[in-house]
């Protein structure tokens, strides 16, 4: 059992020892039932032999909604009982797990894939399914971090979306996805997009704008081509110590070479004072531009 992840089912006890035998095991306590004529050791009730001992029983299911976030490797929670997908057509739920029925479903690809071990359900439906189990704070954090990672994309997203219409929270999926289409990769960035950088008192500006320095590429959070003025959000994940201080000024500095002007707004002033950023920012281009005529 050991060698199985401390999971075994009846039908594979009984191919090596007689019924007898495994019922002793389960009197004296060696062994534990975790489902119907599934088993596990007692010392081990861990996560991850709880999901083996849920897709044992359901060898025609898939893990999925925030167990599959998890083994993706992506933000999630997790609950007391095991969420698996399963066809339209299975039995009821039992203890421990949480079934979850869909149409078109097949334990196979593409609807499910092997991953740590694990049969579950590809990231985009994990995603998707599990917006309304996740808190209004942290439901938008896989998708972010899906997608900033390059390992899915926002139309792979909204095909699971167009495929089943009645998930919960898709048109809120939807808006987030249209602004990671856009190029916002952070929860700074897309409220900088929808609170600032898209105000009528501002020009046109680029999202990610690419530009080369030396023989690599930086990306801009937001780049005012005609002023050639970039725009970096200064969250605290990633601007915070020392070392990452450094790497930003040196980065400045380079771009300034380049004839750019690097302004930088944190994360507390962003969402502070919004109207006083778009004022501030205003001013600035203004200043901009007449330095640009000046010079030409």
């Amino acid at each position: 059992m050991r060698s199985r992840g401390n999971v075994i089912r009846r039908d594979e006890a009984l191919a090596l020892f007689p019924a007898h035998v495994i019922d002793d095991a389960i009197h004296a306590g060696a062994i534990v039932i975790a489902h119907p004529c599934v088993y596990r050791l007692p010392e081990a009730d861990d996560l991850d032999t709880r999901r083996r001992a849920a897709l044992a029983y359901r060898p025609d299911g898939a893990l999925s909604h925030t167990d599959a976030l998890d083994v993706w490797g992506l933000p999630t929670i997790h609950s007391a009982r095991v969420h698996v997908t399963v066809g339209p057509d299975s039995p009821q739920s039992c203890f421990g797990i949480r079934l979850h029925r869909r149409v078109r479903y097949r334990p196979e690809p593409p609807a499910a894939v092997t991953r740590s071990g694990f049969r579950v359900v590809r990231i985009e439906q994990a995603i998707a399914e599990s917006w309304s189990m996740l808190s209004r704070l942290d439901r938008r954090a896989p998708a972010i971090l899906a997608i900033r990672e390059r390992r899915t994309t926002p139309s792979r997203l909204l095909q699971v979306l167009d495929e089943q219409p009645w998930i919960r929270g898709s048109g809120e999926q939807r808006r987030l996805i249209t602004l990671l289409a856009a190029g916002t990769h952070s929860e700074l960035e897309m409220w900088g997009h929808q609170k600032v950088f898209t105000n009528k008192a501002l020009p046109a500006s680029s999202i990610q704008h690419r530009v080369q320095v030396g023989n690599s590429y930086v990306l801009l959070d937001r780049a005012f081509l005609a002023e050639m003025v970039a725009v970096e959000l200064d969250g605290a994940a990633y601007h915070g110590t020392p070392g990452q201080r450094e790497r930003d000024l040196r980065r400045d500095a380079a771009l300034a070479k380049l004839g750019w002007l690097t302004v930088r707004y944190s994360h507390p002033r962003l969402y502070a004072d919004p109207g006083g950023v778009v004022e501030e920012l205003a001013g600035i281009l203004d200043r901009r531009r007449s330095q640009l005529r000046e010079t030409a």
